[in-house]
């Protein structure tokens, strides 16, 4: 089967990898063609825009950073709505705006065109591996249509409904969630910093009760050795709990804790940590407090 794919970035690649490995004849396309040369080598088809990989394939993952750039994979100049082909079924990983998400599926539908929104829980590692869990809204018989390339790469598909835009409300909320954990770890590890007491022993005992979390298990210990190599970029997180705020407001949701972390999160963008990984809030934490990140 011919998989398309938009985006080229952390989660992109990792689907492109995993699909691969699984079989799958893939086309790329992503702006900066040298991120798809690894892919490349692997087998993979690079494609000079979207509207090429419509042509040539009936399905196309897109994964890109926000709703602007879905709008122009989808409507631009090159984009997808041009390709004439009515087989074509875009499942659309990113994190946006719910409303992006309705606007794109209602226009896409007008065409002919079919599509599902598929935001991803879970980092790339896990993708490779096939660990992730798949979020999914949309039309549920086109649903059931991709649930075999879903399952390739993902450990557990959840259905949310026919309403489209659904999972995206629900990756949101979940990223959110994750945010907040990344804060609340980070000032604990601060808190025993400057106690002086070693945080090793704090992430120790954390571990070994039920208050243990995926992030204190497997990001902590990165955490306190100063390592932020990027998995999930801090400038998305920000994006992430900005959009939620954005939706928050709309529905006249108030979310105190939201706010503050978008604040955070801000502010560790502008010190200079974009590209580190978004548990690099500790680096501002600890910056704040006059402590080195590993001290």
């Amino acid at each position: 089967m011919k998989i398309g794919i938009v985006g080229n970035g952390l989660m992109g690649s990792a689907i492109a990898h995993r699909l691969l490995k699984r079989g799958f004849e893939v086309y790329l396309y992503n702006r900066s063609k040298e991120r798809s040369n690894a892919l490349v080598k692997e087998g993979a088809i690079r494609m000079e825009h979207p509207v090429m990989l419509g042509k040539k394939c009936n399905f196309v993952i897109v994964s890109v950073t926000d709703g602007y750039a879905v709008k122009q994979v989808l409507f631009g100049e090159n984009g997808l709505i041009h390709c004439n082909n009515k087989h074509l079924t875009v499942v659309d990983t990113s994190t946006v705006l719910p409303e992006d998400s309705i606007y794109c599926a209602n226009s896409m539908k007008k065409i002919g065109y079919k599509v599902i929104q598929a935001p991803i829980m879970g980092g790339p590692d896990a993708t490779l591996k096939g660990d992730v869990i798949s979020i999914v809204s949309g039309n549920k018989k086109i649903f059931e249509k991709c649930r075999k390339i879903l399952n390739n790469f993902s450990k557990k598909i959840i259905y949310i409904g026919n309403a489209d835009g659904a999972a995206n409300y629900m990756k949101l909320a979940l990223n959110l969630n994750i945010a907040l954990i990344a804060i609340s770890l980070s000032e604990s590890i601060v808190f025993v910093k400057k106690s002086k007491v070693d945080p090793a022993i704090f992430l120790e005992i954390l571990n070994s009760t039920y208050f243990k979390t995926g992030l204190s298990e497997i990001k902590g210990p990165k955490m306190i050795k100063n390592n932020f190599e990027p998995k999930f970029f801090l400038k998305n997180m920000l994006k992430d709990v900005q959009l939620l705020n954005e939706c928050a407001k709309n529905s006249g949701t108030s979310l105190s804790f939201s706010s503050l972390a978008e604040q955070y999160y801000r502010i560790a963008v502008n010190r200079g940590y974009s590209e580190l990984d978004y548990t690099a809030i500790l680096k501002l934490f600890c910056e704040l407090n006059n402590l080195a990140a590993r001290n």
